[in-house]
């Protein structure tokens, strides 16, 4: 049997429900000749005669009366699963509701991502969100989510990755490995230090470190290599080494004195962030809001970190005091 067009059946309802070609041609704006055309062609393509003829009436034949109580249940079905799509495509691009997933790199989920997603639920307390962090235990991966906050994003099809700025970056110790070791006074002298280092999924590459007019080309060699920037920054916070860190990052412990920069003066050129999303998501009024406001926020990105490390010798001080 030929596919049957869902505008022979809703033709032949219609006429069924009205009784008659003129007062369906009335009731819906076609002429009786196409609606005639329709009921013939649904007729042979399923065989059999629906309706019985004449001057002054229609009627339904045996076949008819069946095909009329499955053709009016589908089209009331069909009808029902079109508004309701209706409603949630409408829902999702003039509203903001359902579920937002995001995935993050390390150094901007629990600051700068967690912050975004409490000033958005405040605003839209109807959203449901789930963050992830990347690289960690079953994190999803990017066409999985709505948008991903990275300073890299990934190669992948049908990605757009919008700018939401750049960050600084610097070099950063204890106070207790810099009396231990001393402090460089140069970046050559960094060769003779303890670096701690984020771990790259290709050959690592140099930092370009510059100052006014001058450069200066720093390869660390990593005493301790981790792919979590909390576990780096711990790392450093317990003076096993110097790390290059995001500044807004370190400043809570820049403040409590537990980290302090080195060589300030050499910094690398500031890193971007990005935010990554599949296309076709942006198309919900939901993401799109989303990632707004996460570039509006991104210019305050220094005062949303408020979870500070402390050093172990400043916990044992504390602890050792009467």
């Amino acid at each position: 049997m030929s596919r049957i067009d869902l505008a022979l059946v809703e033709a032949f309802v219609l006429i069924a429900r009205s009784g008659s070609l003129t007062k369906a041609e009335s009731l819906s704006g076609v002429s009786k000749a196409t609606l005639s055309r329709q009921l013939t062609r649904l007729e042979k393509l399923l065989g059999a005669q629906l309706l019985m003829r004449s001057p002054r009436r229609i009627a339904l034949t045996e076949a008819g009366r069946a095909f009329f109580a499955r053709g009016e249940g589908l089209l009331d079905e069909v009808t029902g699963r079109l508004e309701a799509a209706s409603t949630e495509i409408h829902a999702l691009t003039t509203g903001v509701s359902g579920g937002l997933s995001l995935l993050s790199d390390t150094q901007f989920s629990t600051s700068f991502v967690c912050h975004v997603v409490k000033l958005f639920l405040e605003t839209h307390p109807d959203v449901r969100c789930q963050l992830d962090v990347a690289n960690g235990f079953h994190a999803p991966q990017i066409g999985d989510v709505d948008c991903y906050v990275c300073s890299e994003p990934p190669d992948a099809p049908n990605l757009v990755a919008k700018l939401l700025g750049r960050l600084n970056y610097g070099l950063y110790a204890s106070p207790q490995y810099l009396a231990r070791r001393g402090t460089p006074s140069s970046p050559e002298e960094l060769a003779t230090h303890q670096s701690i280092v984020m771990k790259e999924p290709s050959v690592r590459s140099q930092v370009l470190l510059v100052s006014g007019a001058s450069s200066f080309a720093f390869q660390p060699e990593p005493a301790f290599e981790t792919n979590d920037h909390w576990v780096m920054k711990t790392f450093c916070i317990d003076g096993l080494g110097i790390a290059l860190l995001p500044a807004f990052f370190v400043r809570p412990e820049l403040e409590q004195g537990v980290l302090v920069p080195v060589l300030p003066q050499w910094q690398p050129e500031p890193r971007r962030i990005y935010c990554a999303y599949q296309r076709q998501r942006y198309m919900g009024q939901k993401l799109r809001s989303f990632v707004d406001l996460m570039a509006r926020c991104v210019v305050d990105i220094d005062s949303y970190n408020y979870y500070v490390g402390s050093s172990t010798a400043r916990r044992r001080r504390t602890a050792a005091r009467p």
